[in-house]
């Protein structure tokens, strides 16, 4: 099969635009893979000896669990991060391979980089030095901090940035711990912030001709997502407490457990009105008459027990009160809203046909806004890339003999496959799906035998 994706060969609104990435982890590679959907040609430039965070270790969970060999080229979340790229593997502590990084810079319209701002500097990249052979270069820097201020020079992950920008404090149980949001929030915030702000300098240069920097702090992030709280702080009033899974605005909203394992259903109940018809629906599992909202959620959750998320939603939703199901990832998958909106797109992994996710938007018109294409393979595309560039092959023999350009990883021991029944025994995993093949072939797009 092509590793090429369905839909792929119509160009995008951003054909054309020619992006380096020098990323890793989530925050900048989703904002790289992004303007792939949206027809963008992005190289991904990759060290030789340090795998992507999310090619390999906790972060890179291999599609099929299979130790040795290439297993770096089999992370789900390194191709759901990087589809559509291009990867070209240059070691950059060499003047060698920060030579070619020169050339490919000058002919690319944005680079995109998150290491700490000691790093381009050193290297004498920064985006005033690169403006001067290519002046209407864009750069986006994504940092923790900003490349500016005393913490400008920290490194950053999710966790830390989460307790720093204020964002945990507001987020948890009553009476318990500040507890973080989930999987690398700040980073998908990045991502968008990140995109609109490159759209918007591409844009600025269509009208002038200058290139752009862009100098992302993730950590000026946190204040646009606890507005109330920083309004309440100005207003000297009550600051907000943690309250899990009360909504404000709602007498009673919370999540029930339901019949099966790990099956729940989230109810909110608005009003009063709401509010008498759940007492009605669940009233042989309430004690008196005019239970209170305590006793009230105690019913609720014994009425529920005996159900399934999906008939406890549905039978509520019929007597107007606000539920839902509690989605896993499995729902999604086989979710008929998600599959009528084709949000998830099928890509070919060295034989192995996996969905990965999509655009969360349907684009229309004679451009085309999809997934292109898997992730990269390590070094799947040295040669095409350095060809383009105009080196010839003596002097591409010479950057492998170098290993300046490397086409597997150096030093780096193939991944061994995980003790998956130990991980659910630790914690680690809920449980390990044994469907995977039937719940796939239920949503697998029909073959094109064209």
């Amino acid at each position: 099969m092509s590793r090429q994706a369905a839909g792929a060969d119509v160009p995008g609104p951003l054909a054309g635009l020619k992006v380096v990435d020098l990323s890793t982890v989530f925050a900048a590679p989703y904002m790289c893979s992004l303007l792939s959907d949206l027809g963008a040609e992005v190289v991904k430039v990759e060290p030789p000896s340090k795998l992507d965070q999310t090619r390999g270790g906790a972060l890179a969970p291999a599609l099929g669990n299979e130790g040795g060999g290439d297993g770096w080229n089999w992370s789900g979340s390194f191709h759901s991060l990087n589809r559509g790229k291009r990867s070209l593997v240059l070691d950059l502590k060499q003047e060698a391979g920060r030579s070619v990084l020169r050339r490919l810079v000058d002919a690319a319209d944005l680079v995109v980089e998150n290491f700490t701002p000691r790093v381009l500097r050193g290297w004498g990249m920064t985006h005033a030095d690169l403006v001067t052979t290519n002046p209407g270069l864009i750069m986006l820097s994504n940092t923790g901090y900003g490349a500016t201020g005393p913490w400008s020079g920290f490194k950053a992950q999710g966790t830390s940035l989460e307790s720093t920008m204020g964002l945990v404090e507001y987020s948890g149980y009553p009476g318990d711990k500040p507890r973080k949001v989930g999987q690398s929030y700040p980073d998908f915030l990045a991502a968008w912030t990140g995109l609109y702000a490159i759209l918007a300098a591409l844009e600025e240069r269509h009208r002038s001709g200058r290139g752009q920097w862009i100098d992302l702090g993730m950590y000026q992030l946190g204040p646009v997502v606890i507005p109330e709280a920083l309004i309440a702080a100005q207003a000297g009033a009550q600051q907000p407490s943690r309250r899990g899974n009360a909504e404000d605005d709602t007498l009673l909203s919370d999540v029930f457990a339901c019949q099966g394992v790990e099956a729940w259903v989230a109810v909110a109940i608005e009003d009063d009105a709401a509010r008498e018809r759940v007492v009605e629906l669940v009233r042989e599992h309430l004690s008196g008459d005019a239970p209170d909202l305590d006793e009230l959620a105690r019913g609720l959750g014994e009425w529920t027990s005996s159900r399934t998320p999906e008939e406890a939603a549905e039978t509520l939703q019929g007597h107007g009160v606000a539920a839902a199901a509690v989605a896993e990832v499995r729902d999604m998958l086989l979710d008929p809203q998600m599959q009528h909106r084709q949000f998830f797109d099928w890509v070919d992994i060295k034989g192995v046909t996996r969905p990965i996710p999509g655009t969360p938007f349907v684009w229309t018109g004679s451009t085309a806004v999809t997934s292109r294409a898997r992730g990269p393979l390590f070094g799947e595309d040295n040669d095409a890339v350095l060809g383009s560039l105009g080196l010839s092959a003596e002097e591409t023999e010479t950057l492998r003999r170098d290993a300046v350009v490397v086409d597997t990883p150096l030093n780096i021991a193939p991944p061994r496959a995980k003790d998956l029944d130990a991980l659910v025994r630790a914690g680690v995993y809920r449980e390990i799906a044994k469907d995977v093949d039937e719940v796939l072939a239920q949503v697998r797009p029909p073959v094109d035998e064209g």
